[in-house]
């Protein structure tokens, strides 16, 4: 009688890591060699020795203490990766949502770790501009979502303001229409910037920064950060008020401040944007 054939781990190996990859989810040991033909099977020690080595196949948790340990060759975050799309396709949801949703397919992981897991894969994706961060209108968490959010679900309060406003301007004639009308015609702070910098050409030696308001017809806030903006981008010159702590807070109120205590009264252009009108 011939003594028995002993199997080729190699191959025995090689039939392992085939059925991870074709399952859609981590098997144990007993079900691993089930899939594997009777001439290349080996002991379960063996097997377990086999995956526990070989750097293609990733160890997941057991489903439960008393169940066996798992394989799979697909890393527990790539896992994620791939589910949080198609979870947020058309859905905006917190982490707390998430953990819900996807959670089930981390069974084995402490509550724990099945959190810290998706939401540092949340914000790789969307860190990496794969996922939309939702700020929330209301409560404390964020949502993410594949899809940008809509201006929509923010405008609840913006519109309750602008109803108490209307009413507050109405005796002196202003509708709403037209409060509308000046929000839209509101420029781009880099279009604001611009204009400010074709203006200085004009002005070779500067202008006193409330002057220079009235000329153009800027609104307080949209011009005090363009203002601002230029100065940082070292495109013009500032001369600052001597002593702003003597000043009331309507004097302030005509003066350009950076927000660090700074008061500003003078703009002139630097010598690379200097182009003055002759």
């Amino acid at each position: 009688m011939n003594p028995p054939v002993e199997p080729q781990t190699s191959e025995t190996l090689a039939h392992a890591v085939e059925s991870l990859r074709r399952s859609d989810v981590p098997l144990t040991g007993r079900q691993i060699l089930s899939a594997i033909p009777p001439p290349s099977r080996v002991d379960a020690g063996t097997l377990d020795r086999l995956l526990t080595e070989d750097f293609r196949v990733i160890l997941w948790p057991p489903r439960t203490r008393s169940a066996q340990a798992r394989y799979w060759t697909q890393r527990p975050e790539d896992v994620v990766d791939s589910l949080l799309p198609e979870t947020l396709a058309d859905a905006a949801l917190t982490i707390s949502e998430l953990q819900r949703k996807v959670g089930n397919r981390l069974a084995g992981f402490a509550p724990a770790q099945r959190r810290a897991l998706i939401e540092s894969r949340v914000n790789g994706l969307a860190a990496a501009g794969k996922l939309y961060v939702h700020p929330p209108p209301k409560g404390t968490q964020p949502k993410y979502s594949a899809k940008p959010a809509t201006a929509d679900v923010y405008l609840a309060r913006l519109r309750k303001e602008l109803d108490a406003l209307a009413a507050k301007l109405a005796p002196a004639g202003i509708t709403r229409e037209q409060i509308l009308d000046a929000l839209r015609a509101e420029r781009p702070a880099d279009d604001l910037a611009q204009r400010i910098v074709e203006f200085l050409k004009t002005k070779p030696g500067g202008i006193g920064l409330g002057q220079l308001r009235e000329e153009l017809g800027f609104a307080k806030i949209a011009f005090d950060a363009a203002v601002i903006s230029l100065y940082r981008q070292r495109r013009v010159y500032l001369d600052q008020h001597d002593y702003p702590l003597g000043l009331n807070e309507a004097a302030k109120n005509e003066l350009v401040s950076d927000g660090d205590g700074n008061y500003f009264v003078v703009i002139g252009l630097r010598d690379s944007d200097d182009e003055s009108v002759l």
